[in-house]
């Protein structure tokens, strides 16, 4: 046997592995390219749809966006139709209150007092007039303090009118204020 000379079978066999190996690289760099772009592929699928996602989602976005400024430019025009509301209101409640007012102190006045003069500033009433004695003054003020529409009244200065034809010899003139309360008016939706 050491007659048979192994080395071309050596030689082809060291060849045929080469190629084989050769192939085998070949091989697998292919399915790495391969592989790589099927990955590619996919990321490019994937951001495609996200990117689909997205621009639904804008579009969504804008849409919402103009029902915000549209749900905004409507609070606006409620808030200005809120207060010309109480504006009218205010004018309409305005417009009762002076009668009502009239109306409580004609109930208040007892008998042997005459108003002269009558003033509003605001929520205050200021009072002139004549009374027959000064103890009158007291039952007016006593029925004024005791209304629900009006504060406690503050009298302001009582002066002795003897030369009155009217009432004689024990008349008074009186200056006095009341706060007006008209929020606890009864008769105020009318």
């Amino acid at each position: 046997m050491s007659g048979i000379n192994l080395l071309p079978w050596r030689e082809w066999e060291r060849g045929r592995r080469n190629r084989a190996f050769v192939a085998g690289l070949v091989a697998s760099a292919a399915g790495a390219v391969g592989v790589a772009l099927a990955v590619a592929a996919g990321i490019d699928h994937l951001t495609a749809r996200q990117d689909g996602r997205a621009d639904f989602l804008r579009g969504h976005l804008a849409v919402l966006e103009e029902r915000i400024v549209e749900v905004r430019r409507l609070r606006n025009r409620r808030e200005e139709l809120a207060a010309q509301l109480a504006v009218v209101r205010g004018l309409r409640d305005e417009r009762f209150a002076f009668p009502r007012m009239l109306h409580a102190l004609a109930g208040t006045i007892p008998p042997g007092i005459h108003y002269a003069r009558l003033a509003r500033t605001g929520e205050v009433i200021s009072i002139s007039g004549t009374a027959a004695s000064a103890t009158r003054i007291s039952v007016l003020m006593r029925r004024l303090a005791a209304s629900e529409r009006f504060g406690t009244p503050a009298l302001r200065g009582i002066q002795e009118d003897r030369e009155n034809a009217e009432y004689g010899g024990r008349t008074v003139q009186f200056d006095l204020t009341l706060p007006w309360l008209p929020n606890t008016d009864p008769g105020e939706d009318g």
